[in-house]
């Protein structure tokens, strides 16, 4: 384990393998230089993310890139992460350019710059691709909110990111009776397929720290006087009725209405999240005013 900026790098044991191998074999600079770039490109989120004063708990290197933990996910503005999530391969880009200067003025040769160029471009398309965890998916999640149901879009994108990572690896096996099994992306998906399965195991979690978090953005957004979106239910529905169709950037009133479309009365939405998180969640909307 490193500490870099006071954010601990913490090296995956596969990955520890994987640099002893390298040097067995005479591959060390290669992949020495690729775990350079993959912390530059994990620098980059971390700049980011202190700019916008999150807690960065850790970066996990592995032999398939990079992962920054932060318990800020759902918690902070949309653009915020998004920002966050394209700041790594904003570094690649900028490694590639630098490359390229440092080739011009004569200082790496041509087969140096253009190894380097392969690599920050494999790893930057690699991580633009619209799956969790990578940056691609981070992004993908973060403008999806923007217009759906914050719970609705952590278990469409995770869904999304499950099935495509099984494709990927089904794709991968499929090769194994015409030529040979495609070893590294089938590791990759793998790696993939066990990241998404345990972000789906642990999205209720996740929704909680969203709601648990959100009060804070709601005291802003009306000391702003944000104008608040409604929110229709009927007086039988249960409180996931309400908490599950809140947006993430939208403050939120609950219209609760009678079964013949009469409106009984108006709740703030922090009145329904406070009693869902008291573990109420099997309680009416109208046990909140009745």
């Amino acid at each position: 384990m490193i500490n870099i900026w006071g954010v601990r790098f913490r090296i995956h044991p596969l990955l520890t393998i994987v640099l002893l191998l390298s040097a067995v074999t005479g591959h060390f600079i290669e992949i020495i230089t690729l775990f350079g770039i993959v912390v530059i490109h994990e620098l980059g989120h971390i700049t980011a993310a202190k700019h916008f004063g999150w807690r960065m708990r850790e970066v996990r290197l592995t032999p398939f890139g990079g992962v920054a933990v932060t318990d800020e996910a759902g918690s902070v503005p949309a653009r915020e992460e998004a920002v966050v999530a394209v700041s790594g391969p904003l570094m690649n880009v900028l490694m590639i350019g630098f490359a390229y200067g440092l080739e011009a003025a004569g200082v790496w040769t041509e087969a140096w710059m253009h190894y380097w160029v392969r690599a920050n471009m494999t790893l930057l398309l690699f991580n633009l691709i619209p799956v969790m965890p990578l940056d691609g998916g981070k992004l993908l999640q973060s403008l999806f909110s923007l217009a759906v149901p914050y719970h609705r879009t952590l278990r469409v994108t995770v869904m999304v990111s499950l099935l495509a990572s099984a494709a990927m690896l089904g794709t991968a096996l499929s090769r194994f009776g015409s030529g040979g099994i495609e070893l590294n992306l089938a590791m990759i998906a793998s790696f993939l397929l066990y990241s998404n399965w345990y972000e789906w195991k642990t999205l209720p979690y996740r929704f909680i720290r969203f709601l648990m978090r959100r009060n804070a953005r709601v005291e802003d957004w009306m000391r702003r006087g944000v104008m608040a979106r409604p929110i229709l239910v009927k007086h039988k529905d249960k409180l996931p009725a309400v908490v599950t169709k809140l947006l993430r950037e939208r403050l939120h009133i609950v219209l609760v209405m009678d079964e013949r479309g009469q409106l009984l009365t108006v709740l703030p939405e922090q009145y329904c999240t406070t009693h869902y998180l008291e573990k109420k969640k099997d309680s009416a909307v109208a046990d909140l005013f009745m």
